[in-house]
């Protein structure tokens, strides 16, 4: 960690005025960039026993991130330990701002994410949830792992009634390339949730000329099986292991079942499962029975599947 002065002549200059105003914090961001040497100070003022000086301190270090965020690699782990933990609202929204700046390992990158989402949960600030927010979404751009939970975070924000939560949702959804109405579609839970099991068996699609019959190797007692016949061709689903080496497939999926007996009238249920997938770049394969849905990963897709639909449902493997 970088030494850190908490007294000197910036917080003299961030003390003046009042919890209303930005006092000096742009100056003291522009010195501090022609500067660096004074950055040690402008982060020691984040603990100053006065709550005016922190404000302005955490908007002035805001400030120099902007053009200078490498100069915080220093003090990463000091602000995501010890600054986080200062509960004043004006600090957290500009730590939640300056975060996505910061140079993180992906160790400290999941620890900055569980923190915001914590204050988007809990936080009695407007503010702070919607800086947290945008702040989740900016990491998810460099960890795929994440953006499962952002969008989850912005299903929730578009729902949850508060004007300025939706709209920041809105104006952020571009970035996840889907719209709002398949988002939300995606994310709501039914109040006894969504609940998945993962098949035991390895499983394949076989093709075969459209004038096959069914082939002798398929076996109907087999937990899944499906055949499709079109102009073009016979598709047969089933266990890996069943398809013939010679015959045209393609191999090695794992299935996603739907838990329980699904209405017809219900909608997005596999938008739900599949949005979150196509966020984290997972292929799918989805196929409906009259009952329920299943949708296919690849076997080397499947844990990291599995954790991304455990934010938004119940995954029992």
């Amino acid at each position: 960690m970088g030494n850190v002065t908490r007294h000197g002549p910036l917080a003299l200059r961030l003390a003046r005025g009042d919890q209303r105003t930005a006092g000096d914090a742009p100056s003291v961001a522009d010195e501090v960039s022609a500067d660096r040497g004074k950055l040690a100070e402008l982060v020691g003022c984040l603990f100053h026993r006065d709550a005016g000086v922190r404000m302005r301190a955490s908007d002035a270090l805001e400030r120099v991130a902007r053009g200078n965020a490498a100069w915080l690699d220093p003090y990463v782990e000091h602000l995501l330990t010890d600054a986080v933990a200062i509960e004043q609202v004006e600090v957290r929204w500009h730590l939640a701002q300056i975060m996505p700046r910061l140079t993180l390992d992906d160790d400290q990158r999941r620890r900055a994410a569980v923190l915001l989402a914590d204050w988007f949960e809990n936080s009695t600030s407007r503010i702070v949830q919607t800086s947290a927010l945008q702040a989740v979404v900016d990491l998810a751009e460099r960890d795929p792992e994440l953006r499962g939970t952002a969008a989850e975070m912005l299903g929730r924000a578009m729902r949850s009634g508060v004007p300025s939560l939706a709209d920041r949702a809105r104006r952020i959804l571009k970035p996840f390339e889907v719209d709002e109405a398949t988002l939300t579609a995606a994310l709501v839970r039914e109040q006894s949730g969504l609940t998945l099991s993962v098949l035991p068996d390895r499983l394949a699609v076989a093709q075969l000329p459209p004038g096959s019959g069914l082939p002798a190797w398929l076996d109907w007692s087999d937990p899944l099986v499906g055949a499709t016949r079109s102009g073009d061709e016979l598709s047969i689903l089933c266990p890996e292991d069943r398809v013939p080496a010679d015959v045209k497939a393609e191999r090695g999926w794992r299935a996603f079942k739907v838990e329980g007996t699904l209405d017809f009238s219900l909608f997005g249920i596999l938008a739900r499962i599949a949005v979150p997938l196509a966020q984290a770049h997972v292929p799918i394969f989805a196929i409906s029975t009259y009952n329920t849905d299943y949708v296919l990963v690849r076997a080397d897709d499947l844990d990291k599947a599995a954790d991304v639909l455990a934010l938004t449902c119940t995954v029992k493997q």
